[in-house]
């Protein structure tokens, strides 16, 4: 007995070691095969290795999408169920949020906003890109896309660049018409090449993205918007109780 924890203390040793010299913050490990063989142990010891330091918050473990390296962030939970405002309901928690960087532009409407805002595919929209912050550290990614006018009124979002303006609060000054539902739909991904580049993860990070269509009292569409995740930073909860729209 006093062997095997002589060997599990030295295999943690070197694996801690392995991830302190060559991973950073948010890259994923190689696999218990491949880390086995570099450790010079069994698959057995180091899938318990992993389960201890993952208990331990040093690395977390996703079924089926593999081991990262724990940024040391606390999870900031946020509700997807009411119409606060992003920045608002991180400031609940106890957090500072930022802009880390954000731009209006017009652009060509993607097929499934088009379909969405009963526009013809690359129709001229306006297209929102906002990247929050945690704490300094970028947490989601979020573009939306939104028509150049609405009901005869110009739309104008380059007020959306500022934090102290979030959308639902815009589409209710511009339409006159504030957003009273919206559907959802999560998906788990891995990060790309895109996200890579906007929210600082890895190459093959977990994320959770979300789209959302906003809706009038009308039943009119708003706008539609993609948003990015990093799990390892915000807590997506989803509360039931009314029409309410997710983050803005």
């Amino acid at each position: 007995m006093a062997r095997r924890e002589t060997a599990l203390q030295t295999a943690r040793g070197r694996l801690q070691e392995l991830i302190g010299s060559e991973f950073r913050s948010g890259d994923k490990l190689p696999n218990e095969r491949d880390l086995a063989e570099r450790l010079k142990v069994s698959r057995a010891t180091v899938r318990e290795v992993l389960g201890q330091l993952a208990s331990e918050g040093v690395v977390t473990r996703t079924w089926g999408i593999g081991t990262f390296v724990h940024d040391g962030v606390e999870r900031v939970p946020v509700s997807i169920g009411d119409v606060t405002a992003l920045r608002d309901r991180i400031t609940a928690s106890g957090h500072r949020p930022t802009l880390q960087d954000a731009a209006v532009s017009r652009a060509k409407c993607p097929a499934d906003c088009a379909a969405v805002l009963g526009l013809e595919p690359d129709s001229p929209v306006w297209r929102v890109d906002r990247l929050f912050a945690v704490d300094g550290v970028a947490a989601a990614w979020i573009r939306d896309h939104l028509p150049l006018r609405f009901d005869g009124r110009e739309l104008d979002p380059s007020g959306l660049v500022s934090i102290d303006l979030d959308m639902f609060e815009f589409l209710a000054s511009a339409t006159g018409m504030p957003v009273r539902r919206a559907e959802i739909e999560l998906a788990a991904v891995l990060a790309d090449e895109e996200a890579n580049a906007r929210l600082g993860v890895a190459v093959g990070h977990p994320l959770v993205t979300a789209t959302q269509i906003g809706y009038g009292a009308n039943g009119a569409p708003l706008f539609h918007g993609h948003i990015t995740v990093r799990t390892d930073v915000l807590t997506l909860r989803i509360s039931r109780g009314g029409d309410t729209p997710p983050a803005g």
